[in-house]
């Protein structure tokens, strides 16, 4: 288990889902979505689609979605067990090299953190997408921003804006196993979005 076996499975998720927006194109040109009838209610054809590339299409698409699910489980998987590597390499190691952090003494993981906010919706394509981020994980740490500090979702967003350029330091707890994962949001491109909606705790 690697990050290059990480970076392997996050290419392959990003392949998968530029041919399901390949296929997705052919449904928009003929201005339908994946459930609508093909067939009026005398069962003719509807007119102005190409009923044989609109099936075809969705069925490369269920296919697709179906492979990027197992996948997300695999990279879920992955990041757990890298998580897992890196503790135990800190505590046994001189840490020679460490992960990229914005900045270590106000990013350093606490061992009591707890979560402030959850995600409601991830924006497909984006970084917390492509990074294994899911509905309902719970959010532990954004970069300088924990449960002792947290106030109002607007902070997310600051956080986010002011760390444009360099990495962020992003802790969660995973909602289908339970456990807390550590990632490095790599805002350095330009124009980076983390692409989550959040809603806080206990409201």
């Amino acid at each position: 288990m690697s990050h290059e076996t990480l970076l392997s499975l996050l290419n392959r998720k990003d392949e998968l889902e530029k041919q399901i927006e390949q296929h997705g194109m052919v449904l928009k040109a003929n201005k339908i979505g994946m459930n609508e009838p093909l067939i009026d209610g005398e069962e003719f054809p509807l007119p102005n689609i190409d009923i044989v590339s609109v099936r075809k299409a969705r069925r490369a698409i269920n296919y697709l979605q179906n492979d990027r699910a197992v996948l997300l489980k695999e990279i879920e998987k992955e990041m757990a067990l890298l998580f897992e590597k890196g503790r135990s390499t800190v505590s046994s190691e001189v840490p020679a090299c460490q992960p990229m952090e914005v900045d270590n003494s106000n990013d350093a993981v606490s061992p009591s953190l707890e979560p402030f906010a959850v995600v409601e919706r991830v924006e497909p394509g984006q970084l917390a997408d492509r990074m294994g981020v899911q509905i309902r994980d719970k959010i532990l740490q954004i970069g300088t921003l924990t449960s002792q500090n947290f106030k109002a979702l607007n902070q997310i967003q600051t956080v986010i804006s002011n760390s444009q350029g360099r990495m962020l330091r992003f802790v969660i707890r995973k909602a289908s196993t339970g456990k807390d994962v550590t990632l490095d949001m790599d805002f350095s491109a330009e124009g980076t979005r983390l692409g989550i909606f959040a809603k806080p705790l206990n409201t």
